[in-house]
């Protein structure tokens, strides 16, 4: 299968993350398809392209994460500049957007911040769980002590945004608290990722 020409943008970052991996194999299952396996685990890549301007999407199925473990989601973020004397596949690449379980790459630095944010802020601060993703936002439940509540976090290209939403029956100050807080990480994640 090894004569299965692929996209250029997705060949690169398959035999990319394949090397970083140490005993991983390479499959190519189409132009637009790999598949990398290390043991019994399997990171599946797909290329599509956007309808607006034909830009490159890279999604990567990672249940495993092990992309995170191997430290790849930074070089992931700027693969294109590995490819500078490609001066093709260099543009393809830098306007590519390359999605990981469902987030964009930024998006989930993004996500990471706002963890870090939070817990910077109060140790009363507890991730719960990720609702919904959707490649530049994301739903995610956190608790304050008993209190529970919900965050979207949208990563637009000029602002992160974050909104709250809390269960019926909350505690007012408690929710005032929170709110202020939820303003404070925004503005810190705006500078971080913005400025």
């Amino acid at each position: 299968m090894s004569d299965i020409k692929q996209y250029p943008e997705l060949e690169f970052i398959s035999e990319k993350i394949k090397k970083a991996i140490t005993d991983a194999t390479l499959q190519k299952e189409s132009a637009a398809v790999s598949i990398i396996k290390d043991g019994n685990d399997v990171i599946h890549i797909e290329q599509t392209f956007a309808a607006s301007d034909n830009t490159a999407i890279i999604s990567i199925t990672d249940k495993k994460e092990i992309l995170y473990s191997e430290d790849l989601l930074e070089e992931m973020q700027d693969v294109h500049l590995e490819t500078k004397t490609d001066t093709e596949l260099h543009a393809a690449l830098k306007v590519s957007s390359i999605i990981i379980n469902g987030l964009s790459v930024q998006t989930e630095f993004v996500f990471q911040a706002v963890k870090d944010c939070f817990d910077t802020l109060s140790s009363s601060y507890q991730f719960v769980k990720i609702i919904r993703k959707n490649v530049n936002a994301l739903t995610i439940d956190f608790k304050f002590g008993d209190h529970k509540f919900q965050i979207v976090v949208t990563n637009n290209p000029d602002e992160v945004s974050i909104t709250v939403e809390f269960g019926s029956g909350a505690n007012p100050k408690v929710n005032e608290t929170i709110a202020a807080d939820v303003a404070k990480v925004q503005q810190a994640l705006n500078k971080l990722f913005k400025d």
